[in-house]
This record gives structure tokens, C-alpha cells and sequence, in this order.
């Protein structure tokens, strides 16, 4: 049986986009809690979180159509 977690492996494939889903739902709660008082950090460190979820899915898609 082979190693789910090695490079290129199912687990590797899928982390950028399980990230991206964590990174979503803590901006939408950062949002929520800003609007109920909180720091406006919350929802800016989100976005940042955000926006490197997606530069890491367009990595992976543009170095699988280099490979092909």
C-alpha cells in the first residue's frame, strides 16, 4: 500500500483545496465577528489566507498542464 501523504500522493492533491475551504469559512466567520465588534484583523488575516489557497491551486493546476 502506498504512502497517501507522499509528494503528488491523494492527501498532497487535495491539501490546497481543503485549505482554501478552511480559509473561506474563517473569513466568513472574521466578517461576522468584525460586525459584531471584533478587531478588523480577523477578516484581513482571512483574505490573506484566502488569497495564498488560491495562488497554491493555481500552482498545482499550471504544474500538472507543464507535466502533460
Amino acid at each position: 500500500m502506498e504512502n497517501p501523504f507522499r509528494d503528488g500522493g491523494p492527501a498532497d492533491k487535495a491539501m490546497p483545496y481543503v485549505s482554501l475551504i478552511v480559509s473561506a469559512n474563517l473569513l466568513v466567520l472574521g466578517v461576522k465577528m468584525h460586525g459584531e465588534g471584533a478587531s478588523p484583523l480577523w477578516p484581513l488575516g482571512a483574505g490573506v489566507l484566502v488569497l495564498l489557497a488560491c495562488h497554491e491551486i493555481y500552482r498545482q493546476i499550471r504544474s500538472r498542464r507543464d507535466l502533460a
